[in-house]
C-alpha cells in the first residue's frame, strides 16, 4: 500500500491510543514511525531491481520481522518515555507494524508474510495498491478526529476499522464477481481454467479480471457503473516459467522474476540477430482507463526484456524503469 496510507494508519492509531497511555511522551509520532518501520527495506538494496524483488516486503513486512521492529523500537521509545512500560508500548508498536502488514496484504503485490522461513508471497487481492476511497476516507476521519476532540478516539477506533472493513468488502464483491464473469463465460461456451477478479485502479468502480484459457491468459475489465456488454478480452500468450528460469541460469534476475511474478506473459518478436522476448506480469497490467491513460506511451511496471542472439544467449536485458545491464553481442551480462 502506498505511504499516505500506511502513515494515515499510525496517525490513527496514536489518536485511538493517546487514552490508554496519559504517561507516554510523544507517542502519536512514535505510532506513526511504527506504522512505516517495516519500509525500512526501501533504505537497503543500492537501486538494485532483484534486491527489491527479493527483498522489499520480505522480512522487514513479515509476521516475526515486525517483532523485532516492534521490540526495537519500543526499547528506543524508553529513552524518549522512561514512564511508559516496555511492557505496555511494545504491544502497540507490534500492533501497528502488523496493520502495516496487513496493508500490504491486502494488495494484488503482497508480502512475504513468513520471512526468512518462507519466501511465499501471501496477497489477499482487497485493495489496489493506490486507492483513492480507501485513503481519503482514512485522512477525512483523520481530519474530523483533530476537528472533534470530544470525539476523537472513538473516530480514530472507526478509522482503524475502516483499515480492515473496506478490503474485506472487496474481498467479497471480488468473489461474486468472479462468479458472475464465470458465468459469462459458460453462457458464450467460452473454454477456461480459472477466473480470477481483483480491485483495479479506482476500485470499487473497475475490476480487473484474469482468465487461465489454455495457453493464454484473457485480460478483461468490469466496471460496475458500465451499461452493454464490455469489449471483447485481451488475449496474451502464458509465459512458461521454464523458460524464464533457463534464462535464469545466465542472468538471475529472470530466475528471480519467475518466482515473483503470478500471471506472467511473453511478447516474443524475431530481430536480425536473433529475438526478444518482453515479459509482463499481468498483476501489474491495469485495465483501468485512468491507468491506460498513465501508461499509454510507457511499458507497464515490472516489465523485463531479454535480447537473444541466435544461440539463445542474452546479450543485453532490462528491467521496467531503465535498470539495465548490457554486454557485448554473444556474451551475457556480467
Amino acid at each position: 500500500m502506498d505511504p499516505v496510507t500506511h502513515l494515515s494508519s499510525g496517525l490513527l492509531g496514536g489518536m485511538a491510543a493517546r487514552r490508554w497511555f496519559p504517561e507516554a511522551k510523544h507517542l502519536v509520532p512514535a505510532c506513526v514511525l511504527a506504522s512505516w518501520i517495516p519500509d525500512v527495506d526501501i533504505l537497503f538494496g543500492n537501486n538494485d531491481p532483484e534486491f527489491d524483488l527479493l527483498y522489499h516486503r520480505g522480512v522487514s513486512t513479515s509476521v516475526f520481522g515486525t517483532l523485532f521492529l516492534a521490540l526495537a523500537l519500543a526499547g528506543l521509545y524508553k529513552l524518549v518515555s522512561p514512564r511508559t512500560p516496555f511492557t505496555k508500548i511494545a504491544p502497540l508498536f507490534y500492533a501497528l507494524t502488523l496493520v502495516h502488514v496487513w496493508l500490504d496484504l491486502i494488495t494484488t503485490y503482497g508480502t512475504q508474510l513468513l520471512a526468512p522461513f518462507s519466501n511465499h508471497r501471501f496477497a489477499l487481492d482487497g485493495a489496489f495498491i493506490i486507492d483513492p476511497l480507501f485513503t481519503f476516507t482514512a485522512l477525512g476521519l483523520i481530519a474530523t478526529a483533530l476537528f472533534l476532540k470530544t470525539r476523537r478516539q472513538a473516530i480514530a477506533l472507526a478509522g482503524m476499522a475502516w483499515f480492515f472493513i473496506y478490503p474485506l468488502a472487496n474481498m467479497g464483491m471480488g468473489a461474486i464477481l468472479q462468479t458472475v464473469y464465470a458465468r459469462q463465460l459458460d453462457a458464450k461456451g467460452v473454454a477456461y481454467g480459472h477466473v480470477h477478479v481483483t480491485p483495479d485502479a479506482l476500485s470499487p468502480r473497475f475490476w480487473k479480471v484474469v482468465v487461465t484459457a489454455g495457453p493464454d491468459y484473457l485480460l478483461d475489465t468490469m466496471d460496475l457503473f458500465g451499461d452493454g456488454e464490455p469489449d471483447a478480452p485481451l488475449r496474451v500468450r502464458r509465459a512458461d516459467k521454464r523458460v524464464l528460469r533457463k534464462l535464469g541460469e545466465q542472468q538471475s534476475m529472470f530466475a528471480t522474476y519467475a518466482w515473483f511474478s503470478k500471471w506472467p506473459y511473453v511478447e516474443e518478436t524475431e530481430t536480425p540477430d536473433g529475438r526478444t522476448l518482453i515479459f509482463h506480469d499481468l498483476r501489474f497490467t491495469s485495465t483501468s482507463p485512468a491507468m491506460a491513460w498513465v501508461y499509454r506511451d510507457r511499458e507497464p511496471p515490472f516489465t523485463l526484456t531479454a535480447h537473444l542472439d541466435g544461440s539463445g544467449h542474452i546479450t543485453a536485458w532490462s528491467f521496467e524503469g531503465g535498470v539495465s545491464s548490457r554486454g557485448d553481442a554473444g556474451e551475457p551480462p556480467k
